[in-house]
């Protein structure tokens, strides 16, 4: 039951008083806005939750699969712990001077770490050298989410929490018969993480859908 209709105005109000977001996240939230793919962006309400799941979960090590403008990769190293870092991936190198200048303006960029290459390759790397990360956020290639999420798995400590972005697809997950290829993946995964005993999970209809996953201890 939908107990309170979520309109323009009511997400207005939260990312108002619901969320902390610096002038430094805001310039950089508005220069992403200027671009022609800016729906790629996740919300302030999305961001100041990523830094509060770093926060309470005392995250040291932190991966994420999509950089982008570096806007994600800024609330969630702001949410490290002391002696923290942060890895973030992306393919391009388009956005990486603008990412980094508002990580210079933050004083965050020696947390944070750019890799410019195939997320599968870095992956695989990461699985051969033993990484293990507190926390993995997913927001990348949307047709290779599965392939993420299971290298995802293998490289998380018990106890850590995959996070992963646009599961809802602007609702297009809702379609019994889906004509894209990627929005297929988007609904095989929804299922398999529903049913997937080696972690506890839900699915938060915020942003375009976020779903948590935490890695059950494996001993």
């Amino acid at each position: 039951m939908l107990k309170t209709p979520i309109t323009p105005e009511l997400i207005a109000y939260c990312e108002s008083l619901g969320t902390r977001e610096s002038d430094i996240l805001a310039s950089l939230r508005n220069e992403t806005l200027k671009l022609s793919n800016s729906q790629m962006l996740i919300t302030p309400i999305q961001g100041a939750f990523l830094k509060l799941l770093a926060q309470i979960t005392n995250a040291s090590k932190i991966l994420e699969i999509g950089m982008f403008t570096g806007y994600s990769a800024l609330w969630l190293a702001s949410g490290l712990n002391e002696f923290g870092s942060l890895i973030t991936l992306d393919i391009s190198d388009k956005h990486l001077e603008l990412a980094n200048k508002h990580w210079v303006a933050a004083n965050l960029q020696d947390k944070i770490k750019p890799i410019i290459a195939p997320a599968e390759e870095t992956l695989k790397a990461f699985i051969d050298d033993n990484f293990k990360f507190d926390i993995i956020f997913i927001d990348a290639n949307k047709s290779q989410y599965i392939e993420y999420y299971e290298s995802s798995l293998k490289i998380l400590n018990d106890g850590g929490i995959i996070i992963l972005d646009n599961v809802l697809m602007y609702g297009q997950v809702l379609a019994e018969s889906p004509q894209k290829n990627f929005v297929k993946t988007l609904k095989q995964l929804n299922e398999l993480i529903k049913n997937d005993n080696r972690v506890d999970m839900v699915m938060l209809p915020i942003g375009d859908g976020l779903t948590i996953a935490r890695k059950r201890d494996t001993q």
